[in-house]
């Protein structure tokens, strides 16, 4: 990783926990001594803002194979050129060792682990490319089988089922919390400390 990268996302992870050790203990300083305030504080912030409408353009399907079908020949000669070229380019053309000692020297890893990444991703796209071949001559020889293989393999699947659990308000941690305001006050004001005094030890040195 790039040095300057890496001070920078260590020294916003530093400012961030200082922040979050600062106002934890200011929410722990509340729950001993003035819990109303915090609950009338939390009644503000506790706003439930649903995704569901966020993500409802998602769960739109978006049809392309009429084009490809209608433009069989076309669409079939460019995806098989394309599969040709993928392995034409990653079992010819490109020289392994060249590529890892290149990508290796740039990112700053080890060799060995280069070239099991670039291997995994070879293979990928190299079995890509041969389904993507298939396709291209069913396409250009009998579309009838891969518009059978493509019903049933285009199957729509909702993830607004899936997340609707997650869309439910859970208030049950917050009224725990207030109920043993002066246990859970005093825990989170030790704990904030210790970060804190951890954090400003380390910033010393």
């Amino acid at each position: 990783m790039d040095p300057i990268v890496e001070s920078l996302l260590l020294r916003s992870a530093v400012i961030f926990l200082l922040v979050g050790s600062l106002a934890g203990i200011a929410v722990g300083a509340l729950l001993l001594w003035a819990p109303y305030r915090l609950r009338a504080l939390g009644s503000i912030l506790n706003r439930w803002i649903s995704t569901r409408h966020l993500d409802q353009s998602l769960e739109e399907s978006v049809t392309l194979d009429p084009w490809f079908y209608r433009y069989r020949r076309v669409s079939g000669v460019l995806t098989l050129a394309g599969a040709v070229y993928i392995v034409y380019f990653f079992t010819v053309s490109m020289d392994r060792a060249n590529t890892v000692a290149g990508l290796a020297r740039h990112y700053g890893y080890q060799a060995a682990f280069v070239g099991g990444l670039l291997d995994a991703f070879v293979l990928s796209a190299l079995l890509g490319a041969v389904f993507a071949a298939f396709v291209g001559l069913f396409l250009l020889l009998r579309p009838s089988l891969l518009r059978d293989f493509e019903q049933g393999a285009n199957r729509w699947v909702s993830m607004r089922q899936a997340m609707k659990p997650v869309e439910v308000t859970r208030a049950g941690l917050d009224e725990y919390v207030y109920r043993h305001g002066r246990q859970a006050g005093v825990l989170l004001i030790l704990g904030s400390l210790y970060v804190l005094v951890l954090l400003l030890s380390w910033l010393g040195h």
